[in-house]
């Protein structure tokens, strides 16, 4: 969106009583920003052909809907159905396949698809792991599987489980739930918070200090490069490791 009208129509689309208002707009929208803009080649504007134009830039096979067709707005769908439903019918709908980097949106007027080429390099992201491997993804575990495995195992238990569950209870209620994993039908990816998501990491940081205590020993990765973005919210991001890994720092 352009960067004045954004907050607005966040506020929109994240208000029940608001978001109609801003769908009805999607036919003949014309807030996007111009410089994410990739105008599709008139040859190129079938479906299958978009898809292909998605896919070679890494577009997972299941994307989010926002669009003025209540069947389909904020529903999680098949990016070849999704785009066979809404090419040439003229329905305002933005295809959102990797959250703040890649959509396709479709009005009444035009097809195009927006790409932003913010380089993932340029920030910092941390992980905090335990030595047990994960058996779906094979890397090291994260600190929220530690805890729900210590407390289900009854290796922690008394005053520091309640203070496990308390601060589990706090992350539910704040810290988004990512919508996706896996850019296919796996789900290879891995959750990283931004370096600037202090007070999450702090309270990361309490439920370690309760781990350590029980003989469960924590480390930090940082690293700058994460992999194929697939979720972002405010805090945090989830991303499949590149072909040849993820490059973590201590």
């Amino acid at each position: 969106m352009k960067r004045n009208k954004r907050d607005r129509y966040r506020e929109m689309v994240s208000d029940v009583r608001l978001r109609h208002k801003f769908t009805s707009q999607l036919a003949h929208f014309s807030d996007f920003d111009p410089q994410y803009r990739l105008p599709i080649p008139s040859n190129r504007l079938f479906a299958d052909n978009i898809a292909r134009e998605l896919d070679k830039r890494h577009s997972p096979k299941i994307v989010f809907a926002i669009s003025e067709d209540p069947a389909l707005d904020q529903k999680e769908v098949l990016l070849v159905e999704a785009l066979e439903q809404i090419v040439g019918r003229g329905m305002g709908t933005v295809l959102s396949c990797l959250p703040g980097r890649l959509a396709f949106v479709e009005t009444e007027d035009e097809r195009f698809i927006l790409e932003r080429n913010d380089p993932l390099e340029k920030r910092e992201y941390i992980r905090f792991v335990v030595g047990r491997k994960d058996e779906d993804s094979h890397v090291e575990q994260g600190v929220f599987q530690a805890v729900a495995q210590a407390i289900e195992w009854g290796t922690i238990t008394g005053a520091d489980a309640d203070k496990l569950k308390t601060l589990e209870l706090w992350f539910g209620e704040n810290l988004g739930k990512p919508t996706s994993f896996g850019r296919g039908r796996s789900s290879l990816g891995i959750c990283w918070f931004k370096a600037d998501a202090s007070e999450h990491i702090a309270r990361i940081w309490q439920m370690i200090r309760i781990l350590e205590r029980h003989g469960i020993y924590v480390k930090k990765i940082k690293t700058d490069r994460p992999g194929y973005l697939i979720y972002e919210d405010d805090w945090q991001v989830v991303a499949e490791p590149f072909r040849k890994g993820t490059l973590p720092r201590r």
